[in-house]
């Protein structure tokens, strides 16, 4: 499974809700809405994508 680069994430999306292909962990939908972006990625084939909202700001956590 390849890994998730929250990173670029930050930097693209901020802000954003974002669907993930399940595989390969590429973008396939964004949007404001959790609901809308899960539809799409639905529609363009996913079958179970990964649905997570970018934070607006850098969240650092160190631990």
């Amino acid at each position: 499974m390849k890994r998730i680069d929250f990173i670029y994430l930050q930097k693209n999306y901020p802000g954003l809700w974002v669907a993930l292909e399940e595989k390969n962990k590429t973008v396939v939908s964004t949007g404001k809405s959790a609901k809308k972006v899960y539809g799409e990625a639905k529609k363009k084939g996913v079958k179970i994508p990964t649905v997570y909202r970018v934070p607006s700001e850098p969240v650092i956590f160190i631990g």
